[in-house]
């Protein structure tokens, strides 16, 4: 469960008593947002687990694969996107044990945790829906459906992607954010032809397109670099990009045998470039 809080108004001990004591949640993490200790980033049977005893964990099932190597350095520790890209561990608030180390301008980012167990920081935000946003306390609770598309992907009929009550799909040739419980159609591409997909560039700029022949775009690209487009808790498509920082535990040089005694720690972190 990821909880929005602005760092200078966490009151730790006073939240952390309200929180379940072994949430699992969706798979990204916003900048502005935090994970308590027993919240989790969870997708299939990955996990980024922040533990009560301060360490910050990658699991696969229950076997972990990396750990920040935070454990026992504090109390109420939390980890944290900041406005710069930079993740990081604290305790007490605005006391750092771990980082990314990664920083970039400041802006909105987003944490992913794919189903190949990959971590990646993208940013910053590069284009969002125009649709209203639903404002209030909403539910993170666990998400299993797909709601991220990277960029490379297409979305074609009859695939969508599905945060909770909110879906993104083709009618017909029309790309849509719709609302499951009422059918309302939220935003849309206005888009006419026969058949149609969508597809994030690896340029940042999400298009539709009829075989070859573009339709619609969002008209924001950039440097060439991955990118995810994320249907978001609150019914909007946001376009983040590009990678910025990544940790990739299917990389044999960063993670040895599951089964050996020890992770790789802080400094096996791979660089976007590396």
């Amino acid at each position: 469960m990821a909880i929005l809080i602005p760092f200078a108004l966490l009151i730790l001990p006073a939240i952390f008593g309200l929180l379940p004591p072994h949430a699992t949640a969706d798979h990204v993490l916003y900048t502005g947002e935090v994970l308590m200790a027993g919240q989790n980033l969870t997708n299939g049977q990955y996990r980024l687990a922040m533990q009560s005893n301060c360490d910050l964990v990658l699991y696969e099932g229950e076997t972990p694969t990396w750990t920040a190597s935070t454990a026992g350095k504090g109390n109420d520790c939390y980890l944290g996107l900041k406005h710069n890209g930079e993740l990081v561990v604290r305790r007490n608030v605005h006391y750092t044990l771990w980082s990314s180390s990664n920083k970039s301008k400041k802006g909105k980012y987003a944490l992913v945790l794919d189903g190949h167990g990959k971590l990646g920081i993208y940013g910053q935000r590069r284009w969002a829906s125009s649709n209203q946003k639903e404002t209030g306390v909403l539910d993170r609770s666990v998400v299993s459906t797909e709601y991220v598309l990277y960029s490379g992907e297409r979305l074609a009929p009859p695939k969508k992607l599905k945060y909770k009550h909110y879906e993104l799909g083709f009618k017909k040739c029309n790309l849509v954010i719709s609302d499951s419980r009422t059918g309302k159609v939220l935003w849309q591409t206005s888009t006419e032809a026969n058949s149609c997909y969508a597809q994030l560039e690896a340029d940042g700029e999400l298009t539709v397109k009829h075989r070859n022949n573009r339709l619609w775009s969002s008209n924001k690209k950039s440097e060439n670099g991955p990118y995810v487009a994320v249907l978001r808790f609150d019914g909007r498509l946001n376009v983040y990009g590009p990678l910025i920082w990544s940790l990739d535990r299917k990389d044999d040089s960063l993670f040895p045998d599951a089964s050996s005694s020890s992770f790789p720690r802080t400094g096996d972190f791979m660089a976007p470039n590396e």
